[in-house]
């Protein structure tokens, strides 16, 4: 009877869904079962557990070695050129953009009599008045 139940954890998985999308660019099959969601024992909210084959049909690259490599800053000075070097920069570019765009204060866009405004969400009253007051 399959339960569902995991008794250990693979050295082909990864609760870091970025490096999942990194080994499955670099052509890294996903297990029969490729993922489970956990929750409790210390778990915050729900967590995803990403599981892997061993390495990519080609054989040319090998998953507990990428998965090892991912945190390693070491690896990626000595491998600049290799493609899962160039994936791990790209999703960290993103992750950055992404916080950048976080911590920006939207603008409201106000429209009257043909104008337009952008005004900061967090502008004080007397600013606010000041562009209400131009359009």
């Amino acid at each position: 009877m399959n339960t569902g139940a995991v008794s250990h954890i693979s050295s082909t998985a990864t609760t870091n869904t970025s490096l999942a999308a990194a080994l499955t660019a670099v052509g890294i099959p996903l297990s029969a079962k490729p993922f489970l969601k956990i929750v409790g024992d210390g778990v915050r909210g729900e967590r995803t557990m990403w599981f892997f084959e061993a390495q990519s049909p080609c054989g040319k690259f090998k998953t507990k070695e990428l998965i090892a490599a991912w945190g390693d800053d070491a690896w990626h000075l000595a491998n600049p050129e290799h493609p899962f070097a160039y994936i791990k920069c790209a999703l960290s570019n993103r992750e950055k953009l992404v916080d950048k765009v976080k911590q920006d204060v939207p603008l409201a866009c106000v429209k009257r009599r043909g104008k337009i405004a952008f005004i900061p969400l967090d502008a004080p009253l007397q600013v606010q008045d000041m562009f209400m007051l131009k359009l």
